[in-house]
């Protein structure tokens, strides 16, 4: 599982080189609730490295305009009457489950999103000394890497969660040489605009651009947990 990813939190940024425009209105309204709530609604800005439950900037499409909204980071399902337990791992969603799980099924080809990261953390077993250790994978040569989501809006009409799962697959073999068996899909570029459209295309296309990877080698590091 990918549980921690160094997001990117120039908004600025992120509208420029995505073609994308603030909903200013979910910004505002998240700086309330940290008014109210500062230890679950934590300021974006000085939180870029996300864990489950922390929540940020994702890009998905309103109408046929791309926008940025801030969402969690663990999904909430819309028909879910309460949290789904956090032993069950709703923040990631297997490529090969987006069909089966009931978290993921009704999202799939509905509700997609991209998010936009420079980095990820992962657990894995020290070789030298058998413990566990947290290392952090970074595309060779860039500064910045993207990955499909799928999100939700649940909501019992006087509150409401937006939320996200990042969908990973297979790992590459200097990713899995390190102990690790997911990965983030950094999906190729020119595939982005196909998954922000899914009504435009068949099931088979959008697996198509799930399967359609940026050319990317993962260097790693030792990371704090």
């Amino acid at each position: 599982m990918c549980y921690s990813v160094m997001v990117q939190q120039d908004l600025k940024k992120l509208e420029k080189r995505f073609d994308a425009h603030l909903v200013k209105e979910s910004f505002a309204d998240y700086d309330r609730r940290h008014q109210v709530n500062p230890r679950k609604f934590k300021p974006l800005a000085d939180h870029p490295r996300i864990y489950p439950g922390y929540h940020a900037p994702i890009i998905l499409l309103e109408g046929t305009q791309r926008v940025i909204k801030p969402m969690r980071y663990r999904l909430r399902p819309s028909w879910a009457e309460k949290e789904i337990p956090t032993k069950y791992n709703t923040f990631n969603a297997r490529l090969d489950s987006l069909e089966i799980r009931d978290s993921w099924k009704p999202l799939f080809m509905k509700r997609h999103g991209l998010i936009v990261f420079e980095r990820f953390f992962e657990w894995v077993e020290d070789q030298e000394t058998g413990k566990k250790k947290v290392i952090s994978f970074q595309p060779e040569g860039r500064t910045e890497m993207w990955a499909p989501v799928l999100w939700d809006r649940w909501t019992d009409g006087d509150d409401y969660i937006e939320s996200f799962a990042i969908i990973t697959t297979d790992p590459p073999p200097e990713v899995s040489m390190m102990g690790h068996d997911r990965c983030p899909v950094f999906m190729r570029e020119d595939m982005i605009e196909t998954w922000l459209h899914p009504q435009k295309h068949t099931k088979k296309k959008i697996y198509e651009a799930l399967n359609t990877l940026e050319p990317a080698y993962f260097n790693w590091m030792d990371a704090a947990a």
